[in-house]
């Protein structure tokens, strides 16, 4: 199984939808994502992603195949804290040992 990041497509909104809509994930990600989570959310997600300003995000969909198993981002801040980042990545849970390594290894 190879783990690769690649830029995100409108077309993976049914697989993101599926990973964030469980709770062992949600539970480990930052509040405010509804619960369940369905492919409209993750539309809504994706577009916005695609839409930021080139110098404020940066995402990237984690897959093994053709498959989006996870994402994987860096999101710059606004205001007083301009010249800081928040980082975050989420992995489907049948995917955490494999690709939890092959993530460490890439950064």
């Amino acid at each position: 199984m190879e783990c690769r990041i690649r830029k995100r497509r409108m077309k993976d909104a049914a697989d993101l939808a599926a990973v964030i809509n469980n709770k062992d994930i949600q539970d480990n990600l930052r509040d405010g994502l509804p619960y369940p989570y369905t492919e409209k959310d993750a539309g809504e997600f994706i577009s916005a992603m695609l839409a930021a300003g080139e110098n404020q995000i940066y995402a990237f969909a984690i897959t093994v195949g053709d498959k989006v198993i996870g994402s994987i981002g860096v999101y710059r801040q606004d205001n007083n804290h301009a010249r800081t980042a928040e980082m975050g990545y989420y992995i489907a849970k049948g995917y955490w040992p494999v690709c939890l390594l092959a993530l460490v290894l890439f950064f």
